[in-house]
């Protein structure tokens, strides 16, 4: 991952998601780009289009300089663009956030978003209301890094991944150690079943298939006894002292649009981990 977007609205929030952009981007000696956008508001007179054109000017340049500072500081503070480790730079564009950054992924190849995300707060605003990280990793199919506002200082010794014995696991467990590669880092591998419905069969399939594809690799597999998929990873998660959580994340088909959320969107909306969303296929 050596392309890294990093959306930026000044927030605290944000602050910390650049804090781990900034910390991958070393580790990988790649690039780092800073991503703000503004809108335009609906306007419906003559009158009203110059007010918002002017109102747009003050917010873009107010931007700009914010993005200077910011790049400024990384510059300083962690040797980018001066030492040869790393490279950074911003870019501020008037577009919708989604469109922006699926355009960038599209066409500049960045292989990584990292981005701040706050969660709903309750069931009805997970559903209604969703966030910003959430929408992104609709639209774009590289992987997203989303990062709640009170996550630790940024670190990545361990990282958990959370696997269903899916027949894209495999695959999707090589980016992850090729992402905890550039740390030094491990990787737990945690499946959460219900009391009493441990698959054995499928857990022995899939336990052969990994020591085969990874032989040698620092891959440690546990499975967790939980009602909730979320609950299981979040205990384990807190127990282990790991630092971030890996997780597939299937397009939708239709019946899965009506009738359920993933696990990457519940843990999204909870917003309480760093977690690396890998976009999988259906």
């Amino acid at each position: 991952m050596k392309k890294i977007l990093c959306p930026t609205d000044f927030s605290k929030t944000a602050a910390k998601a650049l804090e781990y952009a900034v910390l991958i981007a070393r580790q990988s000696g790649g690039h780092l780009t800073l991503l703000h956008v503004v809108h335009l508001p609906i306007v419906d007179t003559s009158e009203t289009a110059l007010v918002a054109s002017e109102l747009l000017g003050e917010q873009m340049r107010d931007a700009e300089e914010r993005l200077v500072n910011l790049c400024r500081e990384i510059e300083e503070r962690h040797g980018a663009n001066r030492s040869g480790e790393f490279t950074c730079d911003y870019i501020l564009k008037e577009a919708l956030l989604t469109d922006i950054t699926e355009h960038l992924t599209k066409t500049v190849g960045y292989d990584l978003i990292v981005m701040g995300t706050t969660g709903g707060g309750n069931a009805l605003e997970e559903l209604l209301i969703g966030s910003n990280a959430e929408a992104v990793m609709e639209q774009v199919k590289c992987p997203v890094l989303s990062v709640p506002s009170t996550a630790a200082y940024p670190r990545i010794g361990k990282i958990v991944y959370a696997s269903d014995y899916a027949a894209d696991d495999i695959a999707t467990l090589r980016e992850v150690l090729n992402f905890a590669s550039s740390f030094g880092a491990s990787v737990d591998v945690v499946h959460v079943h219900k009391e009493g419905r441990s698959n054995g069969d499928r857990k022995s399939r899939f336990l052969q298939e990994m020591e085969q594809a990874f032989p040698g690799a620092p891959i440690h597999f546990e499975e967790v006894v939980s009602k909730h998929r979320t609950d299981g990873i979040k205990e384990y998660y807190d127990a282990s002292g790991a630092d971030m959580v890996a997780i597939l994340r299937r397009e939708k088909g239709f019946l899965r649009e009506l009738f359920s959320q993933s696990l990457a969107e519940k843990m999204t909306y909870q917003a309480e981990v760093p977690l690396l969303v890998i976009k999988g296929k259906k």
